[in-house]
């Protein structure tokens, strides 16, 4: 097992299961490939399977309209907008607020590569762009913090690879001067390939020293050796007190702390992967609480950074989704809120009157949804008609394959192998076929891909998937009539768990949290409605939560918490639904991102006892 990465192998484990569902989220190690042909040559789980085994909600991500989604409020004004550019959705990432400045990031998606904007707030009502920083092609910058050391203001950001272009992108901290935040002076750019930066956090160690926290999602799988050993940690801990010269001070990652055994086996869920994507610093620079997705959070002691040490982390009960995706802490580190962010609100289920239980299986990534058909499931009665290449779908000469039995009004089951799917999938709908099932040829095995469409041509109109070759075996031996159903089985959204860590060695769960809509199943495809980004101030909780805005939830009883406030865009001038990446509390003010728009001020008069 050669790790390209460690990843790969994780993988085969989460498909074993057949519960792989959608992840359209933003973590930046997740290119999102696609087979277009299927000779076995392109067996590829870590390119060809982007980590969405059904694509069911994506027709919903990023794309509403504002009057799809209602705009309300509950204790919280609109103060002031700012439409960041380009004027598209998706666009926008993170905000960070110091001083009298906003601070803007952009996102990976369609990847603006235009820079972080440094946004004047001093007037609320008026926020207005006063500089931004380098451009770099095809990057994303969409996390940055902004510290003094000595008697300069520096602004830290987090480069990562929009994966758009395979010889493009720009990976590391940036460093600049904002001391003048009219003219932001570049300093440094601390270099972490093979890895971006997805998330930050600064701190100041009791000795003094300013450190950058930095995530790089699947480092140290891509870097170790065949048994997950000698990597470089997904952990980067970079001392820049002297923000010219930032030094690697430490890295950690649970390959080298935990092994190869664990890696995989805290792996669960529609989404199941094991890598840091979020890291939050406590106030006094000595612990580091890592948001480690399928192993919850992991609370690291940093007091020596170049040799942190495990303390304790939260474990996630069997049959859960995981994605510990971002932390925030109180209480004098008793207290820590976990947010997972789970983009996947339907488990994809694959079965059959041919074998027990459920089995994996990939939605096609170009034919229509399950989750929009009647039931939300393609079923029926399976026949098996061969490899079904279409006439001059193989070298533009040859005949069409010569089909086993009649598809029509059935499910054509058809193996992997010499012309594109979309080809056999369009011959199967052209023949009267509901439904296809594409298994895996012989020499593509046990793999699973997911589906593109080769070339040009009318996307079919019935669902398709793929499975493996054991599944079509199976259909193929079964007492006819064999059928088959695969179903999108809504299991609900991301929402935020409490943890009492006064004995870190021993988390305490104490509650979780989540809006109606995180649960509800009528409004699963209208937007997306899992939590994001916590931040706590005193006894209240700011969360991000995309197409429900944010959420102001008393935490005072953290084993009952509370909400007292709410938006969801009321006021906003964007045309479209809002999709909230961060609240940030800042003085008076909450400063929140819109993935679709740019910048929102506000106010709230919400209080905890």
């Amino acid at each position: 097992m050669r790790l390209r990465s460690i990843a790969t192998a994780g993988l085969a484990i989460a498909l074993a299961t057949g519960t792989v569902a959608a992840d359209p989220g933003h973590v930046p190690h997740d290119r999102a490939g696609v087979v277009t042909d299927d000779p076995a040559s392109q067996e590829d789980p870590a390119t060809g399977f982007d980590g969405a085994g059904i694509s069911s909600v994506e027709n919903s991500l990023g794309t509403q309209l504002a009057s799809a989604i209602p705009r309300k409020t509950r204790n919280v004004s609109l103060v002031g907008t700012y439409a960041g550019a380009p004027a598209e959705q998706g666009f926008f990432g993170d905000v960070a607020g110091y001083k009298n400045l906003a601070f803007l990031g952009k996102w990976r998606g369609d990847c603006p590569a235009n820079g972080v904007d440094i946004i004047d707030i001093s007037r609320p009502s008026n926020p207005t762009k006063i500089s931004d920083t380098r451009d770099y092609a095809d990057t994303s910058m969409e996390d940055m913090e902004a510290v003094k050391i000595g008697n300069r203001d520096i602004l830290a950001i987090g480069l990562q690879d929009c994966g758009n272009n395979p010889t493009l992108g720009t990976l590391g901290l940036e460093l600049y001067d904002i001391t003048n935040p009219s003219n932001p002076v570049f300093l440094s750019l601390f270099d972490t390939s093979p890895g971006g930066v997805h998330e930050l956090d600064l701190t100041v160690t009791p000795s003094g020293r300013t450190l950058a926290l930095l995530t790089s999602p699947d480092r140290e799988a891509i870097t170790s050796d065949d048994d997950g050993l000698g990597g470089v940690g997904d952990l980067l801990i970079v001392d820049i007190s002297d923000p010219s010269n930032p030094v690697l001070a430490g890295e950690w990652g649970v390959l080298d702390e935990f092994g190869l055994a664990f890696y995989l086996a805290v792996r669960q869920g529609g989404d199941a992967r094991t890598l840091l994507h979020g890291v939050r610093a406590n106030d006094a620079g000595t612990t580091a609480y890592l948001s480690y997705w399928d192993a919850g959070t992991i609370i690291l002691d940093i007091t020596d950074p170049a040799a942190p040490t495990v303390e304790g982390r939260t474990a996630y009960p069997a049959g859960v989704e995981g994605n510990s995706h971002s932390v925030d802490i109180a209480r004098d580190d008793t207290l820590l809120v976990q947010a997972d962010e789970d983009f996947s609100p339907f488990e994809f289920q694959f079965t059959s009157n041919a074998f027990a239980g459920t089995r994996a299986a990939v939605e096609a990534a170009f034919t229509p949804p399950i989750v929009n058909l009647p039931g939300r499931a393609m079923e029926g009665t399976v026949v098996h008609v061969g490899r079904g290449c279409p006439a001059g779908s193989i070298n533009g000469t040859n005949p069409d394959d010569p089909y086993l039995a009649d598809p029509t009004g059935r499910i054509a089951l058809i193996e992997r192998g010499a012309c594109g799917f979309s080809h056999k999938i369009d011959r199967a709908w052209n023949a009267g076929a509901t439904g296809v099932i594409v298994y895996n040829s012989a020499a593509g095995g046990e793999g699973l891909v997911r589906m593109g469409a080769s070339g040009s041509f009318l996307p079919p109109e019935i669902p398709a998937v793929f499975v493996q070759r054991s599944t079509g075996l199976l259909l193929i031996a079964g007492t006819p009539p064999v059928t088959a159903r695969a179903a999108a089985v809504f299991n609900g959204w991301g929402y935020l768990r409490l943890y009492d860590i006064t004995n870190p060695a021993s988390p305490v769960a104490l509650s979780t949290f989540a809006t109606p809509n995180t649960n509800n199943e009528a409004v699963a495809t209208t937007g997306q409605w899992s939590v994001h980004n916590p931040e706590i101030r005193g006894g209240l909780l700011y969360a991000s939560w995309y197409s429900d805005g944010f959420r102001i939830i008393d935490i005072s009883k953290p084993s009952t918490p509370r909400e007292v406030g709410y938006w969801t865009g009321a006021g906003s001038p964007s045309p479209f639904a809002v999709s909230i990446w961060t609240v940030v509390p800042h003085g008076s003010l909450l400063l929140a991102s819109d993935r679709n728009y740019g910048l929102y001020v506000l106010k709230t008069t919400a209080k905890a006892p």
